[in-house]
């Protein structure tokens, strides 16, 4: 039976993760497969090569050297696995795998604010640092999506919590305390 695409990622993922603990290479390779993994979703093309029949083993190997040249010897050794066992379009999934358990063991978390307005740099940052100070986390990468009917406030969501501190939900809880009044 055929393994999915996310049995797969999450396989090599955990292995290479393992590896690079057991190597003391986790930085290293963290930081690699991010410049990686950008590098074949901007190039869609190089990772059909890699994967396609079409060309030779050989042909395959010696475009992969030239690429990884400048990487470390574990993610050159890890793009070759991928490469042998014809895995290399599942690359960005494990590299995915990979992150979320650097992340974990890092405590760095993601995370969404929700805001009537656009926030700038500095106002995103001081609100991660300030949720990741009380949630005892190392740092918290936040994004900005804009929703002008929240009226003003924000909302925070950071993987399974939602803090809601948006001017639309405290009318509502207001208008539900006069209703429950009349």
């Amino acid at each position: 039976m055929a393994l999915s695409r996310e049995e797969i990622s999450a396989r090599y993922g955990a292995a290479l993760f393992g590896y690079c603990q057991d190597t003391n290479s986790l930085d290293t390779v963290y930081s690699e497969l991010q410049v990686l993994k950008t590098a074949i979703l901007d190039n869609p093309r190089l990772s059909e090569v890699l994967s396609s029949p079409v060309y030779s083993m050989e042909e395959k190997k010696q475009l992969l050297k030239n690429i990884s040249a400048d990487f470390s010897q574990e993610v050159q050794q890890f793009l070759e696995l991928l490469l042998d066992y014809g895995r290399f379009a599942v690359l960005p999934d494990i590299v995915d795998q990979f992150n979320m358990r650097y992340n974990k063991l890092n405590n760095i978390a993601f995370g969404k604010v929700i805001s009537a307005v656009k926030l700038d740099d500095e106002q995103l940052h001081k609100l991660g640092q300030a949720y990741a100070e009380k949630y005892d986390l190392k740092e918290l990468k936040l994004t900005n999506q804009v929703d002008p009917s929240i009226i003003g406030g924000v909302i925070l969501e950071v993987e399974d919590y939602i803090i809601d501190g948006s001017v639309k939900t405290k009318l509502k809880k207001i208008r539900a305390q006069l209703v429950e009044n009349i």
